[in-house]
């Protein structure tokens, strides 16, 4: 079973980076990795919203128990849970969701998704990486050998917000038996453009900004000090970086620094400065709490979060499904996500922030059933199923109140157009001003596709 790993709060890539010194202070001893590995013409174009909220559910939840149950199918397919009516007539869902079928009329439910892994690894890899296949090589550990991380893309595409990081995912690590997920990196990109992996618990009283602190013994006083050496350093190097006709590596290392001292996303981090009434309405749970921090942070100017929303071992019910349904998973779910409907909208914001909630495969129709590549099911439980899930998807540019695709009577597959992960990667893509159709150059200087999909038409 997949696991999600809230450790201690922390910056893992950067600071990890920082204290193995792959970013000398100094700039000394820097890769030859060159800049600039995404090329193309018109490859970017102004963000015409704020920012995206990537609302990962990892392990794949059951669109039968959530988005598209099927009320009249046998016992052994619809399984225990009764159905409720929606705002949107006619539609149904399972009755665990009571505010999310409320919320649903501001919303677009897609009900023909579909990818083709049934391996968590290898569907995550396709999910966060915003394609249908993953390159040659690759496998079910995360590698420089990856797809990128649509954060990555962003990141090696377009120019660093102010004080912020282009992409931050949080609050857990996805991971099984040590071994880390592909597609939650920068991949081939390499470690510059990695996203920002925070991980910690922000219901806990200590959660906040002190968790931004500097590697130990580097102080901002130390750190500024530090600086203004290098700026000397620079501008010795200057004529030999001319002469070179090189651009120098060292913004990368100063976009680090201005985002670690930066006030902006400090404060953005420190849910103390949330009202509790907000919190409270979110829920206290990692679920709730997550997608809070996700608002703060876009609102701050974080163009791309992606917030993991999973308790006690996600959304993968082998076992147990119904009653992990009912207990655990979809009452904090139910009551985080509609939370979020409710601020952006208050707040001004449904127009400027999409937010994409989604897993990366879904569950199999028939209870107890295995499928081949799965990872078995007990008599109470859904094995994997990548032929056909839901997401929801709402906020700017997005329709409210409609449906997109079909599965057939047992939710087995799609009956309409379905729609994959590299849709779903154009479709963030385009919405964070990128275009999809660029290439982007990997170490050997190969161009590879950055997408192949087609953006998912949500109105």
């Amino acid at each position: 079973m997949m696991r999600m790993i809230p450790g201690q709060f922390r910056t893992c890539s950067r600071r990890e980076l920082l204290r193995a010194g792959s970013l000398s202070w100094l700039g000394l001893g820097l890769s030859g990795v060159l800049r600039g590995q995404a090329q193309g013409s018109g490859s970017t174009t102004s963000r015409p919203i704020r920012g995206v909220i990537l609302a990962f559910c990892p392990g794949g939840p059951s669109h039968l128990e959530t988005f598209d149950p099927k009320p009249d199918a046998p016992l052994e397919i619809r399984g225990e849970f009764d159905t409720i009516a929606t705002a949107i007539p006619g539609v149904r869902f399972g009755e665990h969701l009571p505010r999310l079928a409320r919320a649903v009329e501001r919303m677009t439910l897609v009900r023909s998704m579909r990818t083709t892994s049934p391996v968590h690894e290898l569907a995550v890899h396709r999910l966060l990486g915003g394609v249908d296949e993953v390159p040659p090589g690759t496998g079910v550990a995360a590698s420089r050998k990856d797809q990128p991380h649509l954060g990555a893309v962003l990141a090696a595409t377009q120019a660093a917000p102010q004080g912020v990081p282009h992409a931050v995912i949080l609050p857990t690590n996805l991971t099984f038996e040590g071994a880390v997920f592909p597609g939650q990196n920068a991949g081939f990109l390499g470690p510059r453009f990695d996203p920002w992996h925070i991980l910690g618990d922000p219901t806990e009283a200590g959660f906040g900004p002190e968790a931004l602190e500097l590697p130990e013994g580097l102080s901002i006083d130390r750190l500024n000090r530090r600086r203004s050496l290098l700026k000397t350093v620079d501008e010795a190097r200057q004529g030999l970086d001319r002469l070179a006709n090189s651009t120098p590596m060292d913004e990368f290392r100063r976009q680090a620094i201005a985002i670690v001292t930066s006030r902006t996303c400090r404060e953005a981090f420190d849910l103390e400065r949330e009202d509790p009434r907000a919190r409270d309405r979110y829920g206290r749970t990692l679920m709730g709490q997550g997608l809070l921090l996700g608002r703060r942070l876009v609102e701050a100017g974080v163009p791309l979060v992606q917030v993991n929303l999973g308790e006690s071992n996600v959304w993968d019910t082998h076992e147990k499904n119904f009653e992990r349904h009912r207990d655990i998973l979809c009452p904090p779910f139910d009551l985080a996500v509609s939370a979020l409907v409710e601020d952006l909208d208050a707040r001004g914001l449904s127009d400027e922030v999409l937010v994409i909630v989604t897993g990366e495969f879904g569950r199999t129709p028939r209870i107890g059933q295995p499928i081949k590549g799965g990872a078995g099911a007990k008599p109470d439980g859904r094995d994997h199923w990548p032929s056909v899930f839901s997401s929801l998807a709402f906020g700017a540019g997005v329709g409210r109140g409609q449906v997109l695709g079909a599965s057939d009577r047992l939710a087995s597959f799609p009956t309409t157009e379905s729609f994959t992960p590299a849709d779903l990667g154009a479709t963030i893509l385009e919405a964070l001003g990128i275009d999809p159709t660029i290439e982007i150059h990997d170490p050997l200087g190969r161009p590879l596709p950055i997408n192949r999909g087609r953006p998912i038409p949500w109105s």
